[in-house]
């Protein structure tokens, strides 16, 4: 693979660049562009407690691999529990909710199907820098990658 392959954005979100947006921290590890939007994988590394709302993917698969801590994943009024080792798979068009669980930093490589997903990270960590977004905000841009921030039922 070619070393200048992977999409520079002005969030500095290529090859070795981090993103911080939600009070995560991403390293994309291999770009849509690289894959002709086939996949993305990103890792994502979040402090305990951190709770990313819950949305629905309309066109996205994702798949947590967790490399460290805990995460407890509200998919669709089911719960999810992982830790170090598991694998946790959340389809397009079933909302979920991820929180870190437990005193320890989680780090999770995400893998999306197909891509976008590093996009739409790089989009918010721009917005982030200016600080908080105002949420109007980040729904625009969830909606323009197909992602809307949905409520989801108690189970």
């Amino acid at each position: 693979m070619p070393e200048n392959s992977i999409n520079e954005s002005a969030s500095g979100a290529g090859k070795g660049g981090v993103i911080q947006a939600f009070g995560q921290e991403a390293h994309v590890l291999v770009s849509s562009q690289e894959t002709g939007d086939t996949f993305c994988v990103l890792r994502i590394s979040a402090s305990p407690g951190n709770v990313t709302p819950a949305h629905v993917h309309r066109e996205t698969d994702e798949t947590f691999l967790i490399e460290s801590g805990a995460v407890e994943v509200n998919r669709g009024g089911e719960v999810l529990r992982g830790q170090t080792g598991d694998v946790i798979y959340l389809p397009k068009g079933i909302p979920h909710a991820p929180r870190v669980v437990g005193n320890e930093k989680l780090t999770v490589v995400v893998v999306c199907v197909p891509g976008g997903f590093d996009r739409f990270f790089a989009a918010c960590g721009e917005e982030f820098k200016k600080g908080e977004p105002e949420l109007p905000v980040v729904v625009k841009l969830a909606g323009e990658y197909g992602i809307e921030f949905v409520s989801i039922p108690p189970n």
